[in-house]
């Protein structure tokens, strides 16, 4: 009976051990995964909330940004289209851009239409938005050096 009893008890406490290691490195991993995906979700809305755009700026911003995603579509063939959709779905969005093998002639029209969006968008901010997001994006630009 006391061989049984000190076995059960040397079972106590070495599960208790390695519970007592293994539990903070648990919770530390559920911590850590929390932290990074914290860390990422300012990158939504980026910038843009910092300028305190009004809501009719909003609101046109949203129709520039909505015409030029139209815009967008309508320079992929049907096939290219597909393979964003699939990738839009699947989550798997890393290289499928590369993967669609774009003509020049799609390449300008994208350049065309990113530019165009960009000076409209230029246009409905007031002139000091305009200096906060030019130093906004000078900011970005140093900190990629230190990354």
């Amino acid at each position: 009976m006391l061989s049984n009893f000190k076995k059960i008890l040397a079972i106590a406490c070495v599960t208790m051990a390695v519970g007592a290691v293994t539990l903070p490195n648990l919770v530390s991993a559920q911590n850590t995964t929390q932290n990074q995906s914290e860390k990422r979700m300012p990158r939504q809305g980026g910038g843009w909330q910092k300028l305190n755009l009004t809501d009719a700026q909003k609101a046109q911003i949203k129709t520039i940004k909505d015409n030029a995603k139209t815009q967008r579509q309508s320079v992929f063939t049907a096939e290219q289209r597909a393979k964003l959709e699939q990738a839009r779905q699947s989550g798997d969005r890393k290289g499928v851009f590369k993967s669609l093998n774009l003509t020049d002639a799609q390449k300008q029209q994208m350049k065309a239409i990113g530019e165009s969006t960009k000076a409209q968008i230029k246009n409905v901010l007031t002139p000091a938005q305009q200096q906060q997001l030019e130093q906004m994006k000078l900011d970005r630009k140093q900190n990629r050096g230190t990354r």
